[in-house]
C-alpha cells in the first residue's frame, strides 16, 4: 500500500505481523479402467496394489469405495485414467459405466487434481456467511481446512438454529434484566460468553470464538422455557450475540439485530463489553474420589473452607453410599479440584 501511495507511514504498512492460514483441503478423486492385461493399457496400467499404495488406500482381499464401487482385487490390472472433479463422479460414472472413481487422499485444493471446490455453487446454494462460518468453525487457522459437504450443511442448519434464537426474542416485549435466579444464568451465559469471543479473536483463534457462540446459542434455547422474568435477560443477550455475529456471520447478523429492534446496523453498534459482574464464578465444582475413583460431583461456594467441603462431599448420596459402615481414614481437599477420601 505504501509502494503504490495509498499510505504514507514511516513503519511502511501498518500492521505489525501477517498471520498466515492454513489451506483449504479435498479428497481427491481418479478414473480407473479394468484392463486384461498390462500391454493392453501400456504405461497407464498399474496393479490394484500400486494404485492403492499411491493413494493411501488399504489393500486386503478387495477394496471398497465410498461410491460403492470396487476398485478390485490385488492383482487386477486397471488403466489410470485422470482425475474427476468431485461435483462430478456420479456423471462420470454414468458415462463409462465400466469405469470406477476411485477416492484417493485428501490433499491441498489444486487445479491439477480437480479437486476444488466452486464457491460460487457453494454460496448460491448456502449463501456466503454459511461458508465463511463453515471455514472459520473447523479447526484452528493455521490448520488446514477439509472441506467437506457435510460440514458445509451442519453450517446451514446452526444458521436456522440461530436465527430461531432471534426470531422468538424479537416475538417479546422489550424489557430491562431482572435480578431473579433464572435472570442472573442467562446474563452470565451471555457475558462469558462475549468475554471468551472477545479474547478469541484477539488471539486469532476464531474456531473457539465459534465454539463459545455455539454454547451461547444453547443457553439462549435453554431460555426459552425460562419465565417472563427472564425476557429482560435475553433480550440483552440477543442483542449482544448480534453484535458479536458481525466479524463472522456479517449478513446474518445485521438481520438478526433488525428483528430484535436494533437500531442503524449492527457492525456500527458499540461492540459489547462482558461485566467482570457476571463472568466470575462465585461456585466451583469439584470431582469427589473414594479410594481414587471418582465417585459424585460437587458444587460449592468459592473460597468454602475445607471442613465445610469436606461435609458437602461426605453427604452427597453416590459418595455415602461408598464410605457407609467404613472407616474414613482422611479426606484431602485440593481447593477448586478436587476431593478425596481414603477410606478402610
Amino acid at each position: 500500500m505504501r509502494d503504490v501511495g495509498e499510505l504514507d507511514l514511516q513503519s511502511g504498512e501498518p500492521f505489525a505481523g501477517l498471520f498466515t492460514q492454513g489451506m483449504v483441503t479435498h479428497e481427491t478423486f481418479r478414473q480407473f479402467t479394468p484392463v486384461d492385461d498390462l500391454g493392453s493399457a501400456g504405461d497407464q496400467a498399474q496393479s490394484v496394489s500400486t494404485i492403492a499404495q499411491a493413494m493411501n488406500m488399504p489393500v486386503d482381499a478387495t477394496i471398497r469405495l465410498k461410491t460403492d464401487n470396487e476398485l478390485g482385487h490385488e492383482g487386477d490390472i486397471l488403466k489410470v485414467g485422470g482425475w474427476v472433479v468431485p461435483a462430478e463422479r456420479e456423471a462420470v460414472l454414468q458415462h463409462y459405466p465400466a469405469s470406477i472413481v476411485a477416492t484417493g487422499p485428501i490433499e491441498k485444493m489444486s487445479k491439477s487434481k480437480k479437486n476444488t471446490v466452486d464457491p460460487d455453487a457453494i454460496i448460491g446454494e448456502f449463501g456466503a456467511d454459511v461458508a465463511r462460518w463453515f471455514v472459520l468453525s473447523d479447526s484452528p487457522p493455521e490448520r488446514d481446512v477439509e472441506w467437506t459437504q457435510a460440514g458445509v450443511e451442519g453450517s446451514a442448519r446452526f444458521a436456522q438454529r440461530l436465527w430461531s434464537v432471534f426470531d422468538a426474542v424479537g416475538e417479546l416485549p422489550k424489557a430491562d434484566p431482572g435480578d431473579d435466579a433464572d435472570s442472573l444464568n442467562v446474563r452470565k451465559a451471555s457475558h462469558k460468553a462475549a468475554a471468551a469471543i472477545d479474547k478469541a479473536i484477539q488471539e486469532f483463534r476464531f474456531n473457539s470464538a465459534v465454539a463459545s457462540i455455539h454454547e451461547w446459542v444453547t443457553a439462549l434455547k435453554k431460555a426459552e422455557s425460562a419465565p417472563e422474568s427472564a425476557i429482560g435477560a435475553r433480550f440483552e443477550g440477543a442483542s449482544m450475540l448480534a453484535r458479536c455475529l458481525t466479524p463472522f456471520m456479517p449478513h446474518l447478523a445485521e438481520s438478526c439485530w433488525e428483528r430484535i429492534g436494533g437500531e442503524g446496523f449492527a457492525s456500527a453498534a458499540p461492540w459489547p463489553e462482558a461485566d467482570k459482574a457476571f463472568t466470575e464464578d462465585d461456585s466451583v465444582t469439584l470431582a469427589v474420589q473414594v479410594n481414587g475413583k471418582r465417585r459424585a460431583e460437587i458444587t460449592v461456594p468459592k473460597g468454602e473452607a475445607n471442613e465445610a467441603v469436606e461435609a458437602t462431599a461426605h453427604a452427597h448420596p453416590d459418595v455415602a453410599a461408598f464410605i457407609a459402615g467404613k472407616s474414613v481414614k482422611k479426606t484431602i481437599v485440593v481447593p477448586g479440584r478436587i476431593v478425596n477420601i481414603v477410606v478402610a
